[in-house]
C-alpha cells in the first residue's frame, strides 16, 4: 500500500471567508423548511478514539442525510432555489411554487447529479446530468430514476463540467456545479452556502469546539466552505483544518505547493469517485489556503480499509464517505507519519471531527471491499 502523501501549507496569510456563521445558519433555516429535514447525527467514536489515542473523536453522518444519502443535496438544492426565488428572502416554498421551468445541466460522478435530479423533479424541474467515463452504473441507474436526463460522457469530470456549461448555454438552462469556471462564481457560492448547514448542525450539537477537523476534497467546495463557516461558528477556537484528497487527484495539495492554482488531468483513477476532480473551485481553493494546516493525498488502499472500520463500529460509509477516516487512522497508526502528526498537534489530547459524506450508493463495489451488503438511501415524493 502506498503511503499518504502530504505537505504543511505555508501560503496562509489575510484570511478568506466566502461562508460565513449567519451563512450557516441562513441555510439551516432554509433546509428546516424541507418536508424530509432532520438533522443528521454527530456520533462520538469512543472506540476509535482509544484505538487512534485521541482524546475524542467525533463523525457527522451525512450518509444518513434524507432522502439521498449524501450532503451533496444540501448545495445544490440550496443554489437551485436561488435560481428559482431570485435575489432577497427564499425558502422552500417559495421555490417549491414558484412556477419556473428551469432545466438545469450539471457533470457528476454520482451523488451530487442525483441531488440535481431529486432537487429538480421536487420544484418541478429539470435536470440534464453528464457522467465521466467509467461511472458506476449503479450510480447512473440512481440519477435516472429521479427524472433526469443523463449521459456517460467520453471524458473525465472536469471536461464534462465544460460540456454541461455548453449545453446549458446553447439551451438557454442553467448550470449547477460547486467549481468555478471563467464568469461562473454565483451558484458555485451559493452551492456552497448551502453546505454550510452542516456546520450549523455541528455547531448545535457539539459541546465544545473540535481542536483538528478533517474536510474530505474533490474541487474543495465543500472542504472550503466548512473551515470557513466552523471558523466563523468559534471565532476564539484554534481549529487545525486538514484537506484530504484522492492520491490520483491532488489539485488542491499541488496549488498549495505552488502557491497558486494547479489541475491534475487524465483519468483520476480511484474508487473514490467523488474526489476525483482534477481543477480547483477557485472559492474553496481560497478559503483553504487562508485557513488549512495540511492538505494530505489518501491511497485508495487507505479509504478501503476505514470503510471496513466504520463497518464494524455500525457506520454505512462509501468509497469518499469514508476518506476522512481514512486519513485520521493513517495518521494515528502509521509510523511514517510522526511529522504530519507532529505538525498537526494530533495527540492524547485531541478533539477531531471527521464526516461520513456518503452511505454506500454503490453496493456492488461496497460489498466487494467492505464483505457485507449495505442498501443505498431511496428517494421518496416531496
Amino acid at each position: 500500500m502506498s503511503e499518504v502523501k502530504w505537505i504543511e501549507n505555508r501560503q496562509r496569510a489575510e484570511k478568506y471567508t466566502p461562508v460565513t456563521a449567519e451563512d450557516a445558519r441562513a441555510a439551516a433555516r432554509f433546509w428546516r423548511g424541507a418536508p424530509f429535514y432532520a438533522p443528521t447525527p454527530l456520533r462520538r467514536l469512543d472506540d476509535a478514539a482509544a484505538e487512534l489515542g485521541l482524546g475524542a473523536a467525533y463523525l457527522k453522518d451525512e450518509g444518513l442525510r434524507a432522502p439521498l444519502g449524501a450532503f451533496k443535496l444540501l448545495g445544490a438544492g440550496y443554489a437551485m432555489a436561488r435560481v428559482l426565488c431570485g435575489d432577497g428572502d427564499m425558502s422552500w416554498e417559495k421555490a417549491a411554487e414558484s412556477g419556473k421551468k428551469t432545466v438545469f445541466y450539471t457533470a457528476t460522478d454520482g451523488n451530487h447529479g442525483r441531488a440535481a435530479a431529486y432537487m429538480a423533479r421536487a420544484f418541478g424541474c429539470r435536470a440534464v446530468v453528464l457522467m465521466p467515463a467509467g461511472a458506476s452504473r449503479e450510480r447512473f441507474e440512481a440519477i435516472a430514476a429521479e427524472g433526469a436526463s443523463v449521459t456517460v460522457e467520453d471524458a473525465n469530470y472536469d471536461e464534462c463540467v465544460r460540456r454541461a456549461r455548453a449545453l446549458a448555454d446553447e439551451n438557454g438552462g442553467v448550470l449547477l456545479q460547486d467549481t468555478t469556471l471563467d464568469n461562473y462564481e454565483a451558484l458555485p457560492h451559493e452551492i456552497m452556502r448551502g453546505y454550510a448547514a452542516i456546520a450549523a448542525e455541528v455547531f448545535e450539537e457539539m459541546p465544545e469546539p473540535p481542536t483538528h477537523i478533517i474536510l474530505q476534497a474533490g474541487v474543495g467546495a465543500f472542504a472550503g466552505a466548512m473551515a470557513s463557516a466552523f471558523a466563523e461558528l468559534w471565532p476564539g477556537a484554534d481549529i487545525c483544518f486538514i484537506v484530504c484528497e484522492a492520491a490520483a487527484a491532488p489539485c488542491l495539495m499541488l496549488s498549495a505547493a505552488a502557491g497558486e492554482r494547479r489541475i491534475v488531468t487524465g483519468a483520476l483513477g480511484t474508487i473514490m469517485a467523488g474526489l476525483a476532480c482534477g481543477e480547483p473551485c477557485d472559492i474553496g481553493l481560497a478559503a483553504l489556503l487562508s485557513r488549512a494546516r495540511i492538505f494530505a493525498a489518501l491511497p485508495d488502499a487507505c479509504a478501503a480499509e476505514a470503510m471496513r472500520a466504520l463497518a464494524a463500529g455500525g457506520v454505512v460509509a462509501g468509497e469518499s464517505g469514508a476518506a476522512g477516516m481514512g486519513l485520521l487512522r493513517e495518521a494515528m497508526l502509521r509510523p511514517a507519519l510522526a511529522g504530519l502528526r507532529e505538525t498537526a498537534g494530533l495527540n492524547e489530547h485531541s478533539r477531531v471531527l471527521v464526516f461520513n459524506t456518503e452511505t454506500a450508493t454503490d453496493a456492488e463495489n461496497y460489498r466487494a471491499i467492505v464483505g457485507t451488503s449495505a442498501g443505498q438511501a431511496t428517494s421518496f415524493e416531496v
